[in-house]
C-alpha cells in the first residue's frame, strides 16, 4: 500500500505508512501499522526517541491509535499498532479451524507481542515503549510477566518466532527506518541474524503503559467466575451475530462516557466494532479473556520487579471509569508507588480515544525518560 503523506500549511509534517506487510508469528500474521516521525519534530542534535507499540483493544482495529500516534509522530516520535488477533488485519480463523483458536490463546499472543516489540527495537534502534489499552493491557502485561519469568532466570527468551523477523518491514523499505530528512541511521536491511546479537537477559521493552487494564484473578473463585462469563459472551455473539452484540456491548456502563464523543467519533468506533466477525470475537473472550491471566498477586509482582529493574511502568485510568480507577488505587497501594498510577481528568474507560491529547502528553513524557540526553559536544 502506498504511503499516505500528511500536509500542514503545505508543508510534510508527517509520513504515514498503510498496512505494512504485518508480523509472522508461528505461522500467525498479526496486523501492524506504522506513523513516521516527523524529521521537524525531533530537536536538533538529540537521541532518536524511543518508538512506542501500541496495543488495542477488544473489538477494535490499530486505527483507534490514529490521533495519538499522529500527534506523537509530528514531535519525533515513531508508533507502531500491533493487530491482536482476529482483529484489523490480522489472520482470521475459520469455525473448527484449531490451529487457529491456539492463534487466540492469550501466552501465544503475549510471545508475538514480545518478538514484535524485538523486531521494532531493530527496526528502530531502540527499544520500545510498551502500551497495550483493557484487552490490549492484558495481552501487554501477559508479556510483561513472561519478560519478567526470564530476567528471574538470567537467561534468553523463548522467541520461538525470531526466525521469521525479517517478514517485518514497511512497505517499499528494505532496512531500518530513518527520520525523514532527520540525522543518519543505519539503514542496512535487517535480518533474522541480527536478532540472536541483541543482548539478552533484559526485557525486550524500555516502559510499560497499561491504560484501563485488568490485572488478573485475585483468587481461583474469581477466575471461575470470569470464565464462566467471558465463555457466555462469547456463546452470546455466537448465537446473536456481531450487530445485535456490539450493540448491548455500546451500551455497557463502562463506555457510558463515549456518549460525549461526537457523532463522527461515534459512528466511527460503532463502524470499527462491527468490522468483526463473531467467531473471532468469540475465540477471544474465550482463549484471551481475563480469566487466563496471570494472578493478580503475580501481576504486581512483575510490575514492581519491571519497576525495580529500571523499566518505567505507569497505569492510567479515566476519571469516569470507577472500575478501573479501583484498579489504579489497588495497585498504587499494593506496589507501594513503584508503578505511576495515573487519572486522566474527563475520560472514561478509553482515555486515548476520549482524551486523544491528553493521552499523547502522557505518553512523550514516558519517551522522554527512556531517552538519554544527547552527548556533550
Amino acid at each position: 500500500m502506498a504511503s499516505e503523506v500528511l500536509k500542514k500549511g503545505g508543508e510534510v509534517t508527517s509520513e504515514v505508512w498503510g498496512e505494512t506487510r504485518g508480523f509472522d508469528f508461528e505461522g500467525m500474521r498479526f496486523g501492524v501499522k506504522a506513523w513516521r516521525a516527523s524529521a521537524s519534530g525531533a530537536r536538533e542534535g538529540s537521541a532518536l526517541s524511543a518508538p512506542i507499540v501500541l496495543v488495542h483493544g477488544f473489538a477494535q482495529q490499530a486505527s483507534t491509535w490514529d490521533k495519538v500516534a499522529l500527534s506523537l509522530s509530528r514531535t519525533g516520535v515513531e508508533c507502531f499498532a500491533f493487530e491482536l488477533a482476529g482483529h484489523g488485519k490480522s489472520a482470521r480463523p475459520t469455525v473448527g479451524d484449531v490451529p487457529g483458536r491456539e492463534a487466540f490463546d492469550l501466552v501465544f499472543q503475549a510471545q508475538a507481542l514480545l518478538a514484535f516489540c524485538e523486531a521494532v527495537a531493530h527496526v528502530a534502534g531502540r527499544l520500545p515503549v510498551l502500551v497495550g489499552y483493557s484487552m490490549g493491557g492484558r495481552v501487554a502485561l501477559q508479556a510483561a510477566c513472561l519478560a519478567a519469568d526470564d530476567l528471574r532466570d538470567g537467561g534468553e527468551l523463548n522467541r520461538i518466532s525470531l526466525r521469521s523477523f525479517a517478514a517485518f518491514a514497511p512497505c517499499g523499505r528494505s532496512g531500518r527506518l530513518d527520520v525523514a530528512g532527520g540525522g543518519q541511521r543505519d539503514t542496512a536491511a535487517t535480518s533474522a541474524d541480527d536478532v540472536a546479537q541483541v543482548p539478552e537477559a533484559r526485557a525486550p521493552f524500555a516502559a510499560l503503559v497499561l491504560e484501563s487494564a485488568g490485572l488478573g484473578p485475585a483468587d481461583a473463585a474469581s477466575r471461575g467466575a470470569l470464565r464462566e462469563r467471558n465463555f457466555a459472551w462469547a456463546a452470546r455473539v455466537r448465537d446473536e451475530g456481531v450487530s445485535a452484540f456490539m450493540g448491548w456491548w455500546a451500551g455497557l456502563p463502562l463506555f457510558e462516557s463515549q456518549q460525549y464523543l461526537s457523532a463522527d467519533q461515534r459512528e466511527r468506533l460503532r463502524a470499527g466494532r462491527l468490522a468483526n466477525d463473531a467467531e473471532s470475537l468469540a475465540l477471544s473472550f474465550e482463549q484471551a479473556g481475563a480469566h487466563a491471566m496471570s494472578s493478580q498477586g503475580e501481576s504486581i509482582r512483575t510490575l514492581c520487579e519491571l519497576a525495580a529493574k529500571g523499566i518505567p511502568v505507569s497505569y492510567l485510568a479515566g476519571e469516569l471509569d470507577a472500575k478501573y480507577c479501583k484498579v489504579a488505587s489497588t495497585l498504587q497501594a499494593e506496589s507501594q508507588g513503584a508503578v505511576s498510577c495515573r487519572v486522566a481528568p474527563a475520560a472514561g474507560h478509553n482515555i486515548h480515544l476520549e482524551q486523544p491529547e491528553v493521552f499523547a502528553s502522557i505518553l512523550k513524557e514516558v519517551v522522554e525518560s527512556c531517552t538519554p540526553e544527547p552527548a556533550a559536544p
